[in-house]
C-alpha cells in the first residue's frame, strides 16, 4: 500500500494480483458507496509504469482539478486522463480501464478528508477478489516493458534516443510515460 500527501489530498494506491473483476463499474460503484468523499479509480496495473507514474498523475490531476482548466467532472476521471496521457476519457478508458481479463489491478484513491487506508484496502480486496501486491505496479519483466511500449506508442528508436548513459530501459520507459502526462499538464 502506498500513501502520500498531495496538497490537501491524501493519495492511496494499492496493487492487486490474481484479481477477478467481471464488472469494474459495479466494483467502483460499490467501493465509492462505501467510501463517500474518496475519489476512487481502478487501473490496469500492467499499464502502470511504477509508483512514480501514479504519484505524478495524481499530483497533476489534483492541480488541474483545482484550477479552472479541469478536463473532467470528477477527480477520479482527471486522474485517469493524466495517468493515460490521453485527452479523451474514452481513450483513457481503452488504455487503462479494467476488463474481465485484467488480473493485475491498481486501486487509486484521493481524499481531502481523513482516509482509513487499511479499511479501504480490505474492502477493495474483497471487491476485486485479489491479493494485495504493490509489486504489480513495478516494471519488473521484459514482457511488461514491451507491453508498456506498445500501449503508450513508444518505439525502440525513441527509447534509445532518450536513454542516458548506463540508464536501464525500465527507467527510460517510466520517464517517457510520465512525460506524456507532463505534456497533458502543460496544455492546461
Amino acid at each position: 500500500m502506498i500513501t502520500e500527501k498531495i496538497g490537501s489530498y491524501s493519495l492511496f494506491v494499492q496493487g492487486f494480483r490474481d484479481a477477478n473483476v467481471t464488472d469494474s463499474e459495479k466494483v467502483l460503484r460499490d467501493l465509492r458507496g462505501s467510501f463517500p468523499g474518496v475519489d476512487l479509480q481502478l487501473l490496469r496495473a500492467d499499464r502502470v509504469a511504477g509508483r512514480e507514474h501514479i504519484v505524478f498523475s495524481a499530483r497533476s490531476a489534483v492541480e488541474s482539478f483545482q484550477s479552472k482548466n479541469r478536463r473532467a467532472k470528477h477527480l477520479s476521471m482527471e486522474l485517469l486522463l493524466f495517468a493515460s496521457g490521453e485527452h479523451q476519457i474514452i481513450e483513457a478508458i481503452k488504455l487503462l480501464g479494467v476488463t474481465a481479463s485484467s488480473r493485475e489491478l491498481a486501486l487509486v484513491g484521493l481524499s481531502d478528508t481523513r482516509l482509513d487506508s487499511n479499511q479501504l484496502s480490505n474492502r477493495a480486496m474483497e471487491s476485486v477478489k485479489g491479493i494485495p501486491d504493490d509489486t504489480v505496479l513495478q516494471i519488473k519483466t521484459r514482457k511488461k516493458v514491451e507491453d508498456l511500449k506498445r500501449a503508450y506508442y513508444i518505439p525502440d528508436k525513441e527509447l534509445n534516443a532518450s536513454k542516458m548513459p548506463s540508464e536501464e530501459d525500465n527507467s527510460v520507459l517510466k520517464r517517457l510515460i510520465i512525460e506524456r502526462s507532463a505534456l497533458l499538464a502543460l496544455e492546461n
